[in-house]
């Protein structure tokens, strides 16, 4: 059973209604901890009052010149988890600062260690999503839903290691509220988006790392977010 450990953002840095099991007692509080090459403010996307993430000018220069993708650019929400389940409501635009392959990147970060180097994350790639009319190209369509961890697992890795395992299409799409849920037990992982399973894989690269939680964005994207929570098992 999971213990009634959550980790919520306060109402007024925007990420809000983070829901209390009935029996978790006291809801804790939590201002951002620390943001790492991502700038945040209070904002509202589809009448829902959120917080709006970019990258913050100097990474996306960085990210521009060549650093490359599937750094640790992340807004740190809470601590000492290892196991249990994250979620919360997502949704980005692309903002035109990116480059070609900017693709609306928001998901989740994970393990972050002490020092903020290392960590594990599933992000979406919402312009790929099967929700966009018209349908992304292939193979695009297969590539909505992806799990990296920094350093020496990003994407390109993950697909010259195993094609199509740590990443998976997803019913999604840019400019589009969806809730984003990960359930992890010791080196297991499911992804779920709106409810539905989209991806499932068994051997994190941090499985026994205890750390960080937060927000992950990426290239050329304008993230909204609402409505976090972290349980610890």
């Amino acid at each position: 059973m999971l213990r009634a450990a959550i980790l919520c953002l306060a109402a007024v840095s925007a990420l809000v209604g983070c829901v209390i099991p009935s029996d978790a007692g006291p809801e804790r509080r939590l201002a951002p901890i620390m943001a790492q090459h991502v700038s945040l403010a209070d904002s509202s996307w589809l009448g829902e009052t959120a917080t709006r993430l970019e990258l913050t000018a100097e990474e996306q220069t960085r990210q521009l010149q060549g650093a490359g993708g599937n750094r640790p650019t992340f807004v740190v929400l809470g601590e000492d988890f290892t196991n249990g389940v994250i979620e919360v409501d997502v949704a980005a635009v692309i903002n035109g600062m990116g480059g070609k392959d900017a693709r609306g990147f928001v998901g989740i970060a994970f393990h972050i260690d002490n020092r903020r180097e290392s960590f594990e994350a599933v992000y979406l790639r919402m312009a790929n999503g099967t929700l966009n009319d018209p349908l992304p190209p292939a193979p695009r369509d297969a590539r909505a839903v992806q799990y990296v961890a920094h350093p020496g697992f990003h994407f390109e890795d993950s697909r010259k290691a195993a094609p199509g395992r740590y990443e998976k299409p997803a019913a999604v799409k840019l400019g589009r509220w969806h809730r984003l849920r990960l359930e992890i037990d010791d080196g297991s992982l499911t992804v779920f988006v709106d409810k539905q399973s989209v991806l499932e894989i068994d051997d994190l690269k941090y499985a026994a790392q205890q750390g960080g939680v937060g927000i992950w964005v990426g290239d050329g994207t304008t993230a909204y977010i609402r409505n976090f929570r972290a349980i610890r098992s």
